[in-house]
């Protein structure tokens, strides 16, 4: 599961997997050819809390042979770039610093930040106060990075303050190696227009998260190219976020390859599919991925 030179790690949805039986979905990754998986973050948000899971954590990985990489940072309105509960952020801050920490002790090289849509949303936070402190947070956490020697990588989604002009407006005011973005293909596939789109059709949380009235953006990519250093892997209908297996949606998967492999950055690809409840055996992801790349 890699191209020529760049990673491809491997996604898994861990929340429903008791600690007991990760060996063997590990066991069952490296019977199928796939040695790199995404560093959840299911298990960040879990170390945080409980630091004493990161040992065990590392060593089943190195008993499998599997190389655990390019984490996802925890998410959510207590964890995400724009927070607005002020008592929360700078705990956020710190948080995000110990576990970039945890991130380069694993051997991660990026380390995937959502700006957040929840003060948008719910609390309808003007977009230039929700930018302002989406720039405070990076202004904190990037010399930490820096530090570090790991690249934040701030991901797309389908809310205004998550769209591929605002992240990429976000980490085009950064002069430093160790910021750029997380393309993900599902999210840019949700929110781009294709002929006979019926807006009617999209999931729920598009017409909370766009009360001001849906804005698609037709390529998300050409928007994002200069600073893309990783990818999430996923497909769709073009309605809702579902994380479905590559060649399931809508997404053209030879332009979409060929594109990803023109971004200038590019250090790593990461799968985000579903496997649960989708019900989706090791063996299909390993070999519909590596179909798609080779």
């Amino acid at each position: 599961m890699s191209t020529t030179d760049v990673p491809l790690f491997g996604y898994y949805s861990w929340q429903y997997v008791p600690d007991v039986m990760i060996p063997n979905v590990f066991a069952e990754f490296k019977a199928n050819g796939v040695e790199h998986l995404v560093f959840s973050h299911v298990w960040m948000t879990r170390i945080l809390r409980e630091p004493a899971f990161f040992a065990p954590l590392m060593t089943m990985a190195r008993k499998a042979g599997i190389r655990l990489g390019a984490v996802h940072a925890p998410w959510g309105a207590a964890f995400d770039l724009n927070c607005s509960d002020m008592a929360r952020r700078k705990g956020m801050i710190e948080d995000h610093k110990t576990a970039m920490a945890y991130a380069v002790d694993a051997g991660c090289r990026t380390y995937t930040m959502h700006v957040g849509a929840y003060s948008w949303v719910f609390e309808h936070i003007p977009m230039k106060r929700l930018r302002e402190l989406a720039t405070d947070a990076l202004e904190q956490l990037l010399p930490e990075a820096e530090k570090l020697g790991i690249i934040i990588a701030v991901e797309n989604s389908y809310e205004p303050p998550n769209s591929a002009a605002e992240v990429a407006g976000l980490v085009s005011a950064f002069d430093s190696p160790c910021i750029g973005c997380c393309f993900d293909t599902g999210h840019a596939c949700l929110m781009s227009p294709f002929p006979g789109k019926d807006q009617s059709k999209y999931f729920e949380e598009i017409s909370d998260a766009w009360w001001e009235g849906i804005g698609e953006t037709a390529d998300s990519f050409a928007v994002m190219k200069p600073y893309i250093v990783t990818f999430h892997l996923h497909d769709n209908d073009g309605y809702s976020d579902a994380h479905q297996l590559p060649g399931t949606g809508r997404i053209d998967w030879k332009k979409q390859i060929a594109e990803l492999r023109s971004a200038p950055r590019l250090i790593s690809l990461q799968t985000e599919v579903r496997t649960i409840p989708q019900t989706l055996s090791v063996k299909r992801i390993a070999e519909t991925f590596r179909s798609i790349l080779n």
